[in-house]
């Protein structure tokens, strides 16, 4: 660097980090970005990062109040930290850098879109590749441009479920392609859904890799309208007889939509119909994946209006689909149609909500530099917007670090009231808590937690009530009382015979159980019963009942029963030939 430019930058330097703040005003978002530029094509993050963190705390520590400017700046300069952090760690070309810095919005848009699981280097490489390809366009199409780029970081994925065959078609794999077909879908008005009424976080459940061609197909072939794209799933004419003949993957050549509209499919093929055919149109679309008490079943979700996903179409209410699961495109860790819900959470949304967001930006810069600072700023977020999650999170963790008890049970008194009809959220961080409390010794006070946590779940989430009987016989097994812990389980069984297929988990759990524990002879005795019970009342397809009698069959050879083994045989052999026939 020459003199002039290092003299310029120690000036910002010296302004950012607030030694001259009695004869200066505070910098503007403005300057803080620019230095943010400068630290990161010199390849000096972590001067920035101490330089403007220390100005953060210092503007924190001295401020009674914060005004809604303030906190623009000081979220800007938060940002600032968080994206050095970021690129510290994974490659970013200075264009691209000095074009994500170039505005606010686009820079907090990018940190706060990151996750710990992103190819940040790569994810950076596509928004740069992005920019050059469209350098007129780009800016006005950035949220496109981060949903591809966080979704195809990682390279395209080719199945949407398990049982699409084996001659699939290759999905476009050219972050390009990808966004030119989607950029000239919605700034030609053609969409079904407005792009000014997407974000990136909708936007992902569009730019899913699918093969190009597919897509181009949808557009042509498939019309409707938004409002009635639910329709859809029922269009495709179900396939009774592969259903029976418990041909559950495809066999008819090519996946395609083409062919599954001419020769309908299954429940795994009417949601992937439905799905890709949205995706193709512009609208978010999720495939969707459950347990019900007769099956298993695929359904999907679409977003009809700004915020206003339709969670459950083709899901049959009267089978007791609890909770849909799908793989977010962005993570590909495993969600559920409840946590679509929560993102609907019109609160999240708000003017506060936004300042909120600032708070909890400035929250994750200090809170391994200011602790105080950083409890302080997520407990502000949390009053403004009280379903902002990260602030709950940042505030359970420093409170960990604090080894604060009292606070922890009180922060999760809070938070039930805030998140009652969020129970896989209140339940996740009671566990969090839970394990916290147990690891300090304090047990009463953990076991109190959970009964509050399981009392604020409601009777219709039947999987949640599996996992707290199931946590509470995993410590009995920790206990040594193996006896126990089979009555236990026998007792959940029984509890939960009217749950049906979904208690298949259950069952092969108690096999085990038994079986390591030398229980086997108690498990014959208590399955043979169950088991018919079981197929008695709900006439499971063939396939379910072969599994349901391979499980017996187990038990017997645990048992070492080889008359009851053979006979069990024969009876699974008539079950197969029945479903080749």
């Amino acid at each position: 660097m020459n003199a002039n430019g290092r003299k310029w930058r120690v000036g910002v330097a010296v302004l950012v980090c607030g030694l001259a703040f009695s004869t200066r005003a505070a910098p503007t978002s403005e300057q803080v970005r620019k230095a943010t530029q400068g630290y990161v094509k010199e390849g000096n993050q972590l001067e920035g990062i101490d330089t403007i963190s220390n100005y953060l705390s210092q503007q924190l520590g001295k401020a009674s109040r914060i005004s809604t400017r303030e906190l623009g700046q000081l979220g800007t300069a938060a940002d600032c930290v968080r994206f050095m952090e970021i690129s510290r760690k994974a490659k970013v070309a200075p264009a691209t850098a000095q074009w994500i810095l170039a505005s606010g919005q686009r820079l907090h848009q990018v940190v706060d879109m990151l996750d710990p699981s992103d190819k940040a280097g790569e994810c950076f490489r596509i928004m740069g590749l992005l920019k050059e390809h469209d350098p007129a366009g780009s800016a006005d199409y950035f949220d496109l441009v981060l949903a591809i780029a966080v979704v195809m970081d990682q390279g395209g994925k080719g199945r949407m479920h398990g049982q699409m065959g084996r001659d699939l078609l290759p999905v476009e794999t050219d972050p390009a392609k990808v966004y030119d077909y989607f950029k000239a879908l919605y700034s030609s008005g053609a969409a079904k859904i407005d792009y000014a009424k997407l974000g990136a976080s909708e936007l992902i459940f569009v730019v899913v890799p699918a093969p190009m061609g597919e897509l181009l197909w949808a557009r042509q072939n498939v019309a409707g309208s938004l409002s009635g794209w639910d329709e859809k799933y029922s269009d495709i004419d179900y396939d009774h007889a592969r259903l029976n003949g418990s041909r559950f993957s495809w066999d008819r050549g090519t996946y395609t939509l083409k062919a599954i509209e001419e020769q309908g499919g299954i429940c795994v093929d009417q949601a992937y119909y439905a799905v890709l055919t949205a995706r193709a149109h512009g609208i978010p679309a999720i495939y969707f994946h459950g347990s019900g008490k007769s099956a298993n079943h695929a359904w999907f979700a679409y977003m009809k209006g700004q915020g206003d996903w339709l969670l459950d179409v083709g899901r049959y209410q009267g089978d007791s689909y609890t909770t849909g699961y799908a793989i977010h495109p962005q993570t590909r860790r495993q969600m559920t149609d409840h946590d679509v819900e929560y993102t609907c959470e019109r609160s999240l949304h708000s003017a506060d909500a936004t300042q909120a967001s600032a708070y909890v930006s400035i929250a994750e810069v200090l809170k391994g530099r200011d602790p105080d600072a950083a409890l302080r700023c997520a407990r502000l977020a949390r009053e403004l917007s009280k379903k902002l999650l990260r602030a709950w999170e940042i505030e359970l963790g420093l409170l960990v670090q604090q080894r604060d008890f009292d606070g922890l049970t009180a922060l999760f008194a809070d938070k039930k009231d805030a998140f009652r009809e969020y129970p896989d959220i209140l339940v996740e961080s009671a566990r969090q808590i839970e394990t916290v409390l147990r690891k300090n010794g304090r047990n009463d006070e953990a076991d109190q937690l959970m009964r509050s946590a399981a009392g604020a779940v409601d009777d219709d989430r039947d999987d949640i009530s599996r996992s707290f009987e199931n946590q509470r016989i995993n410590q009995i097994i920790a206990s040594g009382d193996m006896k126990k812990a089979r009555k236990e389980l026998e007792q959940m069984l029984d509890d939960q015979k009217d749950q049906g297929n979904k208690i298949f988990g259950l069952i092969r759990q108690y096999i085990k159980l038994t079986k390591d524990s030398g229980q086997t002879r108690e498990a014959v005795k208590f399955l043979e019963g169950y088991v018919e019970d079981l197929v008695e009342e709900y006439h499971f397809p063939p396939a379910y009942e072969e599994g349901l009698l391979e499980l017996l069959l187990s038990v017997y050879q645990n048992d070492g029963d080889t008359k009851e083994a053979e006979q069990l045989k024969i009876r699974i052999e008539r079950l197969r030939l029945q479903q080749n026939t």
